[in-house]
Order: structure tokens, then sequence, then C-alpha cells
């Protein structure tokens, strides 16, 4: 098991690149296989622009990032001080219908599932969202 990994982040524009540099860092300290690191990283990507795009800027909120390797699992944790939010609770969008006829939202959190292998959410005191990706031994290439 890895010891992991730690973001804390102020929520704002700079927070996407700050966890993207700590999730390519761990990802290469794991020597994670590039299947898993770019889902990771389009997943992490989605979830962090939603929380700067919504969340509390100027408030000294903050969000808190947690790389753990579990075996053949990596666990990311991701909390932030916005407010409550359960993007789960949220309908998939249906996708057969035309554009214009679409509401809008929940194509992100949409990704994040497909992406993923289990995404959990719960609120304690803050919002936390939970990802995990089986590291497939024998990836098909």
């Amino acid at each position: 098991m890895s010891a992991g990994r730690h973001t804390h982040a102020m929520i704002g524009s700079a927070a996407v690149e700050q966890v993207a540099g700590s999730l390519d860092a761990f990802c290469a300290e794991e020597r994670l296989p590039h299947e898993v690191t770019w889902r990771l990283r389009v997943a992490l990507d989605e979830i962090v622009a939603n929380i700067v795009a919504y969340g509390k800027p100027g408030d000294l909120a903050a969000l808190d990032v947690w790389f753990t390797r579990l075996g053949d699992v990596i666990e990311v944790r991701v909390e932030d001080d916005g407010p409550p939010f359960d993007p789960l609770a949220w309908p998939a969008p249906d996708t057969h219908l035309p554009l214009e006829a679409r509401s809008p939202g929940g194509l992100g959190i949409a990704l994040v599932r497909a992406l993923m292998d289990d995404v959990q959410y719960v609120r304690t005191n803050r919002n936390v969202l939970t990802l995990r990706k089986q590291i497939d031994a024998h990836p098909a290439d």
C-alpha cells in the first residue's frame, strides 16, 4: 500500500493546475499505466473545475485531494468547502435527445462515472467525493 499524496488548494483558478500537478507526480511515483493515468486526469479535471466554478471563491474556501494506492486500486478522495452538492443524485443525461432539447448539466459526472470503477459521495461538514479505479495488470492495447 502506498503512503499516498495530499494536495491542499484554495478554490480558485490555480486549483486545477495544482491538483493536476500533484496527480501527475503521484502517477509517476506509482508507475501507473497510461490508461489509468489519463482516466484519473480527465475525471479529476472535471471534478475540480466544477468545484472552482460552483464553490465559494473569496471565502477562503479550500479543497483537499488525497491520492492513495490500495493494492491494485487507486483511490482519489476530493473534499471541498462548497455548498452541499451531491453530483450522484442528478439523473444521467439523455444523450439520445437532440442537443437543443437537453437540459444543461450532468455530462461531467456521467463522464466521471464512465471513467472510474466506483464513485461515491457523502456529506460531512464538507463535500466528499471518492473515486476508485482498478489497475488492470494486463491492459488491452
